[in-house]
């Protein structure tokens, strides 16, 4: 299961109202690559990431760990990543 903390970082002046920058941390089990996941989370959900954190283990061919992401997201984006990690 694919485990999301968000957490509202400090405000940033320059950005529309309608986003808010976050730290969102997500547990990987081993259902999706990490590559893909970043991949899908930019080109998919046109959100631009910065990696704050991750400690990742690769074990044949899957990823296991944490990873805390930097997002400047709006309030749809979140929603629709939020649905797609809970499918995976």
């Amino acid at each position: 299961m694919t485990m999301i903390y968000k957490q509202e970082t400090t405000g940033n002046n320059f950005l529309p109202k309608t986003t808010r920058e976050i730290i969102l941390e997500i547990e990987l089990n081993g259902k999706i690559r990490f590559d893909i996941l970043l991949y899908t989370i930019y080109n998919h959900y046109n959100v631009s990431y910065k990696i704050v954190n991750a400690n990742i283990e690769y074990l044949n061919g899957s990823n296991f760990g944490n990873v805390k992401l930097l997002l400047n997201i709006t309030q749809d984006q979140i929603n629709k990543i939020e649905k797609y990690l809970g499918g995976i």
